[in-house]
C-alpha cells in the first residue's frame, strides 16, 4: 500500500514538500515516485543551480526501472542540499518521507500545491 502522509504537500511530479518555516520547505520524492523508479542507484542534485524558476530541473534520480527528473514546483531558491543522500540512496526506497533532498525557500501560497487527497486522486 502506498504511503501518503496527510500533513505535507505534493506536486504532480511526485515530490513531497513539508513546510518547516514561514517560507521554507523540505522536499523529497514520494512513495509512489520511488516505487516507479525502482531501486535508487544514484541521486544527482545540480551543483550550480540554486535559484530556480518553476518547472526547472534541479536534479535527477536514477533507478533500476526509470530515471526521474526533479522539477521545481515554483520559483524558489535552494538553501540546503542533503549531501548525505549520496551514501544512502537506497534509504529513500525504504523511507521516502524521512530522507529529504533539499530545502527550498519561496514566498508562495500553498494552494498551488496538492493536498494528500488530491495527490491520492492523481496516483489512482
Amino acid at each position: 500500500m502506498m504511503q501518503v502522509p496527510k500533513n505535507i504537500y505534493y506536486t504532480k511530479h511526485h515530490l513531497w514538500l513539508q513546510k518547516i518555516g514561514l517560507y521554507d520547505f523540505c522536499v523529497g520524492i514520494t512513495d509512489f515516485g520511488q516505487k516507479e523508479i525502482g531501486v535508487i542507484d544514484i541521486i544527482e542534485l545540480s551543483k550550480n543551480k540554486n535559484v530556480l524558476k518553476k518547472g526547472a530541473t534541479w536534479g535527477v534520480v536514477y533507478g533500476t526501472n526509470d530515471t526521474f527528473h526533479l522539477i521545481a514546483p515554483f520559483d524558489c531558491k535552494i538553501i540546503e542540499k542533503n549531501s548525505g543522500l549520496q551514501k544512502y540512496t537506497a534509504y529513500v526506497n525504504t523511507a521516502p518521507y524521512k530522507y529529504w533532498f533539499a530545502i527550498l525557500t519561496a514566498k508562495i501560497d500553498t494552494v498551488s500545491l496538492l493536498t494528500f487527497e488530491e495527490y491520492i486522486q492523481l496516483t489512482k
